[in-house]
């Protein structure tokens, strides 16, 4: 059945201002049209009308950097991943509800082990469990001595590709590579690279050949540079990183994905790894340089989003965090939406216009006047229908 929406006012994750008083269309799940009262009063046949008419509608959130097996207040997130296959499909179920509540309609997981990604992402389509929609990595892409290694490691560049391949044969999205160390590992510097520029062209050729791309983890130095050099879509974290390598990231036409809530949260990597002396000191440095260096970075004119980073149900935090360094509530809303299905190369969401998929939220207020407003999502809808009742 197609459904008439009417609305106190929309944002429709691109432009500058708020649509007031109109309807939305909705055929097949699709946006079919978007228009005044008055353009829909010659539609005949059967029709639901909806009257959201004291309401706004924005579309719903991209988380674009997420694990579903982790939870990093528990700490030790490589033991987690470890965890056999079934149980961890069930203690993800439980993060991604968590998520679907706070309003994220579709989420970039960047890595699982045993392909538990691929497989919840396929029972999400069809219909077996409800969830946002996924756009899944696989098993990440890691040398032996780097940051993230579970079960999975690749080392040269045949390797590389080994991998890779059984990743985008399976059904990845995308490929997620470990470039530098991690904050939440020990013995792992954040600026040297585990990888040699041609092992991460390998897998930006790989990508490429079957019409994808590969997001980096790199926090900087030598690691950011042969990422650029290489030709990933996508720099995640960036914590260390320069003026310089903002300025190529930009003549290179990447993203940087910042997430902020690991980090500067107690409930992060400042929970339970912290008992780590190596480790608590990673995130005393990475707490210090990282707001001033993704500050350069939202000034700059870089293409940046946001991912929670397994911090399940946090999106609206990442996003206040990003108004925190100076973003406005619009341009913040637009890394959440609009501009994160750009970097996630995925065209269907995060506008609301014509042929997207009708995932929406429901807010009572503007949440262009007060973000605030994210807090207190009154309905969740995806391809046309409500939804909250099911998480």
């Amino acid at each position: 059945m197609r459904k008439l929406i009417k609305t106190k006012g929309i944002f429709d994750g691109k432009r500058d201002k708020l649509l007031y008083n109109k309807c939305i269309l909705i055929e097949n799940g699709l946006i079919s049209c978007i228009g005044s009262q008055e353009d829909f009063g010659s539609i005949t046949g059967e029709i639901e009308n909806i009257d959201l008419s004291n309401e706004y509608i924005i579309p719903g959130l991209i988380d674009c950097h997420t694990h579903l097996s982790i939870v990093p207040e528990l700490g030790n997130q490589i033991e987690q991943m470890r965890i056999p296959a079934p149980r961890n499909i069930l203690r993800s179920i439980s993060n991604i509800k968590k998520d679907f509540r706070s309003g994220v309609t579709t989420m970039r997981i960047m890595g699982e082990e045993n392909f538990i990604d691929i497989e919840i992402k396929n029972a999400i389509q069809e219909g077996i469990i409800n969830g946002p929609r996924l756009l899944a990595a696989g098993k990440g892409i890691v040398a032996s001595n780097g940051h993230g290694v579970v079960l999975t490691v690749a080392d040269g560049p045949e390797e590389v590709r080994k991998v890779a391949r059984q990743n985008l044969a399976i059904g990845a999205d995308h490929l997620k590579i470990f470039v530098t160390g991690g904050i939440s590992t020990a013995s792992r510097n954040l600026n040297n690279s585990t990888y040699t520029l041609e092992e991460i062209k390998m897998a930006v050729s790989e990508a490429e050949r079957a019409g994808k791309y590969v997001a980096a983890h790199a926090h900087g130095g030598i690691g950011i540079d042969l990422c650029i050099e290489a030709g990933v879509r996508s720099i995640e974290h960036a914590v260390l990183i320069s003026e310089e390598q903002i300025e190529k990231i930009i003549k290179s036409n990447m993203w940087i994905t910042i997430t902020s809530t690991i980090i500067f949260d107690d409930k992060g990597v400042g929970a339970k790894d912290i008992t780590n002396e190596e480790i608590r000191r990673k995130l005393i440095y990475g707490r210090q340089v990282a707001k001033n260096n993704w500050k350069k970075v939202v000034t700059s004119g870089a293409k940046y989003v946001i991912g929670t980073d397994s911090m399940h149900g946090r999106m609206v935090d990442e996003i206040k965090f990003l108004i925190d360094l100076g973003v406005s509530n619009l341009d913040a809303l637009k890394a959440a939406t609009g501009k994160a299905a750009d970097a996630c190369n995925f065209d269907r969401v995060g506008v609301i216009e014509k042929g997207k998929y009708a995932d929406f939220l429901v807010l009572d207020d503007n949440p262009l006047e007060s973000i605030e407003a994210l807090e207190n999502i009154k309905h969740i809808i995806m391809s046309g229908n409500f939804v909250e009742e099911y998480i």
